[in-house]
């Protein structure tokens, strides 16, 4: 289980900061219990600060049933209509009182969801249950057509010290150590993104400290493992084509998260099958882009990693695998230093070979290496660290990480 999912809090005070919103939750929680009808709130606000979280607290700690909607719930009126509406005007099982909750209503699509909006607004004008709508942005045009119709209770950022604060205590609580400097990066990165942090944190916990490069900074409009839930989860074409432009992540980093995460998240060999089919094609536009700096290209990759890996699903896709951290950028972490000094040597030897770094590395290393230890048998290594200092000005290190090298240790 990821910390992200261990540490939910269940109740609105253990909510990280935003104390109006938690105080106002609470009130609203005491009006539920007495039985008064309560005006539909819109909580609003950057992802990863825990509107959904508190949502979900809100239901747990007043006990209520909850009945929750997403994005891919509000393409289809008419099932709004006849499943949600009737919810809504009756009691549930042994009377007991519903949440529903609208969770990214700021993703309803003008064009597909214009019959939502009256079902929505017929659904908040005779509810007999509180409602809860969660929004990045209060102001987006597409949910103009709630602001009269809700109370705003915004959430806002965190402050980094408050975050540092929250991965300490987790810390404590699962008795593991993590560098104090490598903390507060990861708090400085999140920019207020709780859940995003706590995801860092689950990474690096006995992971090499070079690995801090690839996690990169948190100032996404939507964070990885929701882009990955919108491809993963979601049947639906726009979506999961709409997840990559919601994210500022290179396509690079992501084809890396969605190919190690396809065969974990898909049950159907033919569906994994599909899945990388489309991959493999995506990953064919990333190179010709690359090759012809013809960023044209991009926008095939982009839909085939997306929505072509979704459609490949047909709904055989595990609700409980936890996302893996992609292997080959987790691989690339760890060789960073080894990496690194071979393209140091390499840069040496371009000058006495005539050849670019990367033709070196892949064609003339493995010789050098292999004339390197024949020769230390031979002469003994004094003689050939002395030969090629004074031939290609390569250090002892050096010499040495030559005669290690092979094409599949980089």
């Amino acid at each position: 289980m990821s910390l992200c999912e261990k540490y939910t809090p269940f109740t609105i005070n253990g909510i990280l900061s935003n104390g109006l919103a938690r105080k106002r939750m609470l009130d609203l929680g005491s009006e539920v219990l007495k039985g008064n009808r309560v005006r539909p709130v819109m909580i609003c606000g950057p992802s990863g600060t825990g509107k959904t979280t508190a949502a979900h607290a809100f239901a747990y700690s007043n006990g209520l049933e909850l009945i929750e909607l997403n994005a891919s719930d509000y393409r289809d009126a008419e099932s709004l209509r006849t499943r949600v509406v009737p919810l809504g005007t009756t009691r549930s099982l042994f009377s007991k009182k519903c949440l529903i909750l609208f969770d990214e209503i700021d993703e309803l699509s003008s064009r597909a969801d214009s019959g939502c909006e009256s079902v929505i607004l017929k659904l908040i004008r005779e509810s007999r249950h509180p409602i809860i709508f969660i929004a990045n942005d209060y102001w987006n045009r597409k949910v103009s057509f709630l602001r009269d119709n809700v109370e705003k209770i915004e959430f806002k950022r965190p402050d980094s010290a408050q975050i540092m604060g929250l991965m300490e205590r987790i810390l404590l609580s699962e008795k593991k150590t993590v560098d104090k400097a490598i903390l507060q990066e990861i708090a400085d990165r999140s920019n207020g993104d709780i859940r995003g942090a706590l995801n860092d944190l689950d990474m690096m916990i006995n992971a090499s400290p070079d690995l801090m490069e690839f996690l990169g900074v948190r100032n996404r409009k939507v964070e990885i493992f929701k882009v990955l839930d919108r491809i993963f989860l979601s049947s639906d074409f726009e979506i999961a084509r709409s997840a990559l432009s919601s994210t500022d992540i290179a396509l690079d980093m992501m084809l890396n998260w969605i190919g190690q995460n396809i065969p974990g998240k898909y049950l159907s060999k033919y569906c994994i099958y599909e899945a990388f089919d489309n991959l493999s094609r995506a990953s064919m536009f990333n190179e010709m882009a690359s090759r012809t700096s013809y960023y044209g290209y991009m926008r095939y990759s982009s839909v085939l990693m997306s929505s072509g890996v979704s459609l490949a699903s047909n709904g055989n896709v595990s609700m409980l695998a936890q996302y893996a951290f992609p292997a080959r950028i987790s691989r690339m972490s760890k060789t960073k230093k080894g990496r690194d000094a071979i393209s140091a040597i390499a840069l040496k030897l371009s000058s006495y070979l005539h050849a670019n770094k990367k033709t070196i590395i892949n064609e003339h290393l493995v010789l050098f290496s292999a004339m390197v230890n024949i020769a230390i048998k031979s002469y003994g290594e004094d003689a050939v660290r002395d030969f090629m200092y004074s031939r290609y000005l390569l250090e002892k290190d050096e010499v040495a990480a030559i005669s290690k090298y092979s094409r599949f240790s980089s």
